[in-house]
């Protein structure tokens, strides 16, 4: 039935947001960093594991704006 009333009306699969090709999600390109090392210039978003250089006190590294 649903086959027939796509050929009545004419309906694309694209129009029905079917494409053939399976894509993914474009990336935003990551996320702006929230603390730096002052001693390196390496930075970090705050995701993911935490590198070795920000150790316990996070609040020393991160960057005012």
């Amino acid at each position: 039935q649903i086959k027939e009333q796509i050929a009545e009306y004419g309906i694309t699969a694209e129009e029905l947001g079917f494409s053939g090709k399976r894509t993914r999600k474009a990336q935003s390109g990551g996320l702006p960093p929230k603390y730096r090392d002052p001693k390196t210039g390496k930075t970090w978003s705050g995701r993911g594991r935490a590198p070795a250089w920000i150790g316990k006190r996070r609040d020393r590294f991160l960057i005012q704006e």
